[in-house]
């Protein structure tokens, strides 16, 4: 009978489930050559880890008829997925009882249950008991539960859930590899942990309200929507009462880049620009503040451009992409069932392609004019006619014989991959694109470009 997230001991049945069909032989031959490769040192999985951490976020399914049930628990699997190919990097023996205790300690970890994780992986390697598992699968499967069941975020809130997840799997990353190297939980490493989430999410709700609040998205009822999602968060009191001060009143978004460490920034890019997809926020506002935290992060162009790449994957409203090529023969259903697959190798091959090319692409782009206008309607999900579609596919064509590297657009199924093109570039870079509706002019040289139209219209 299938698992729901309303029965008692439901992640107990979800870790045995999951045990009982991996191999782990077959789970490292089906890992890409590049984490395989980072992975060579099963001293070191830092490498590895990252890689697995950014694919398992671009595997989550798209919404369907399962419900909201189904989709936290696609997040669950991916959680403890995640620590089976991370084990199957390490190479040791499997034993499927010793890897029930393991993920049952990372994930109470993981949760803040320290107490539960040391007792199922006890510091002098040992067998634990089955009770001892049994309370740290229950622990863990408690606070999974009131922290992300439903999954999402509520009308008027911030969009969060994304990020708060991808916080807990870098964290759940961290505490599996701290094991890994020492052999043991190390408590002091563990509160590391935590409080290296802890001050990611704190910034991650700044950042987000204050893009919010520069495009005016909100009303009279939105701050208390929003403080019951920091309620939901489950933060050390501190923390939370930055959290709470920080979505009444955040800070400029140059002051809230500055306070970020230069390790997480990258991270919080990336989720600016999937809460702006997420959000389908627009206007001179969201625009002042995209450029004001960018410019104050510091970072190399190719490091945005492939945040905003892996924005576009994890996306979860894929439906948008689709739509803005209907008529074109695809099976939809068919590539929405694989999309996480399917986002593996586009992801890496559309970065390497614009990212090294990035200057190059601009300037094409620049002088072919109409196709970066089909390429920011695709984007914002507008359906392209059938003479559109071809206008874009010949100019790509021309500008592959440019940037050969782009050839990947104009081969056959290429079009499926504008949408993550036009999502690499910077708005400011793409003027004829956001030409108010009918006045047929684009901005004049150097001058600002007017304001997107609302792409939920």
């Amino acid at each position: 009978m299938e698992t729901t997230s309303h029965e008692k001991g439901w992640l107990a049945a979800l870790v045995a489930a999951e045990l009982a069909r991996h191999d782990p032989q077959d789970a490292l031959a089906r890992l890409p050559p590049e984490v395989r490769a980072a992975g060579a040192s099963a001293d070191d999985l830092a490498p590895a880890a990252r890689l697995l951490v950014a694919r398992s976020l671009r595997r989550r399914r798209l919404e369907d008829d399962a419900g909201p049930a189904a989709g936290f628990l696609d997040d669950v699997r991916l959680h403890v997925g995640l620590l089976l190919d991370l084990g199957a990097l390490r190479g040791e023996p499997f034993d499927a009882d010793y890897r029930r205790a393991e993920i049952a300690a990372f994930l109470a970890a993981a949760v803040g249950d320290v107490d539960a994780a040391l007792e199922a992986l006890p510091p002098v390697r040992r067998w634990a008991s089955e009770r001892d598992v049994a309370w740290a699968l229950r622990a863990a499967e408690g606070a999974l539960a009131a922290r992300f069941d439903p999954p999402g975020d509520p009308v008027r809130g911030l969009p969060l859930y994304p990020g708060h997840i991808a916080i807990l799997r870098r964290r759940l990353a961290r505490v599996a590899m701290g094991f890994h190297r020492g052999r043991q939980l190390d408590p002091v490493a563990l509160a590391s942990h935590a409080a290296y989430a802890h001050a990611e999410t704190v910034l991650l709700v700044e950042m987000l309200a204050g893009v919010l609040d520069a495009a005016g998205s909100g009303d009279a009822g939105a701050p208390a929507v929003r403080q019951r999602q920091v309620a939901r968060l489950v933060l050390p009191r501190a923390a939370a009462r930055d959290a709470r001060a920080a979505v009444l009143r955040p800070r400029p978004p140059e002051e809230i880049a500055a306070a970020a460490p230069e390790r997480v920034r990258p991270f919080l890019v990336e989720q600016l620009f999937l809460g702006l997809l997420r959000a389908r926020l627009a206007g001179d506002g969201t625009s002042r503040f995209i450029e004001a935290f960018l410019g104050a992060c510091g970072l190399d162009p190719a490091v945005v451009a492939a945040a905003q790449v892996e924005a576009a994957a994890q996306h979860g409203d894929h439906h948008v992409w689709f739509e803005a090529f209907a008529g074109t023969g695809i099976d939809w259903q068919a590539l929405a069932g694989d999309w996480g697959a399917a986002t593996d190798a586009a992801v890496e091959r559309v970065s390497a392609a614009v990212t090294d090319n990035l200057g190059a692409v601009l300037t094409e782009i620049r002088q072919t004019g109409e196709l970066g206008q089909l390429l920011a309607r695709a984007a914002a999900g507008a359906t392209l006619t059938h003479d559109e579609r071809r206008k874009v596919r010949a100019q790509l064509i021309d500008l592959a014989k440019a940037v050969p590297a782009l050839a990947i657009f104009a081969a056959p199924g290429g079009m499926l991959l504008l949408p993550l093109l036009a999502k690499l570039l910077p708005f400011n870079l793409l003027p004829s694109a956001w030409d108010r509706p009918g006045d047929g002019k684009a901005p004049p040289p150097g001058g600002k470009p007017p304001t997107p139209p609302d792409p939920a219209k």
